[in-house]
């Protein structure tokens, strides 16, 4: 851990902070998982009575990749600086399952308010329901499983990124290039929504 709060730590000189490879590793995994369960999040809201979905996959997926970029680069970021000092004394063995124990629990929250929220707004106003509870512990356990396995991977391999800035930079602009088509997508789907049912 760096001396003062200001320091950045580095692997060598001319290397990438390892705090922002770790980002860039808990983004990807993030990424990877919102677009695998993209899906499933859509079937949730899914018309009721015809079990349509509200939207089609693939403009649904890059807003769930939205989703988990903006954890990523607000919320993670301080998670991350948390993780960090939270280990700082700890055992090496046992840092990545405490980063992975943080992660979990700060994605699972992410999940259960602002996804199920997301997902709420379209539901509400094209269904006239809501998520059901079994539906929001559901997310929220599959947002926590993602958690658990990004932070686990950025404290085991951010070190081994920081190193490699071609690598990290071409994974940062892929879920940077998602995130502006989430970003344009979802202003084009909450633009189209009725004013009330």
């Amino acid at each position: 851990m760096a001396s003062r709060w200001t320091a950045v730590d580095r692997v060598e000189q001319g290397a990438l902070s390892t705090m922002f490879a770790q980002a860039v590793i808990v983004g990807t995994a993030l990424t990877v998982g919102a677009i695998a369960c993209s899906g499933f999040y859509l079937t949730m809201i899914a018309d009721p009575t015809t079990n349509a979905p509200v939207v089609a996959l693939v403009p649904w997926m890059t807003v769930t990749v939205l989703i988990a970029a903006i954890f990523t680069y607000v919320v993670g970021f301080a998670l991350l600086w948390c993780a960090e000092a939270f280990t700082n004394r700890m055992k090496d063995k046992f840092k990545p399952w405490a980063y992975a124990v943080i992660g979990l629990i700060g994605y699972g929250i992410w999940g259960m308010f602002v996804m199920s929220s997301t997902m709420n707004s379209l539901n509400q106003s094209l269904n006239g329901v809501v998520l059901a509870n079994s539906d929001i512990a559901a997310l929220t356990v599959n947002y926590a499983v993602f958690g658990f396995i990004a932070f686990l991977l950025a404290q085991a391999y951010g070190t081994k990124l920081a190193t490699k800035k071609p690598v990290a930079f071409a994974l940062l602009a892929v879920q940077v290039v998602l995130a502006v088509l989430g970003i344009i997508v979802m202003v084009m789907i909450f633009g189209q929504l009725p004013s009330s049912k």
